[in-house]
């Protein structure tokens, strides 16, 4: 992926699913021009867990840390804790 979205959880957590990915995407309205977005879940190397969201332009940084805000806000409504958010710019 080129452009994208991480969000890295150091501990794994059981229920990381679409619900998640997709209040991520809501969230990252900017950076999504299409339709269809793809996203992957998977483990970091210290066997934490890794949500990566495609998106469809590269943010510059003052879009990178308001959809970063705006991602941390809904997480944490969502009852997640401990968790960096990652944006490619």
């Amino acid at each position: 992926m080129k452009h994208f979205i991480n969000i890295v959880w150091e501990k794994k957590v059981d229920d990381i699913d679409g619900v998640v990915a997709d209040a991520v995407i809501e969230c990252a309205d900017e950076a999504l021009l299409e339709d269809e977005t793809n996203y992957l879940l998977g483990e970091t190397d210290k066997g934490g867990l890794i949500l990566t969201v495609e998106t469809h332009k590269p943010l510059k940084g003052s879009e990178s840390t308001v959809v970063a805000e705006r991602i941390a806000n809904k997480l944490f409504d969502l009852g997640y804790n401990h968790f960096d958010v990652e944006i490619s710019v």
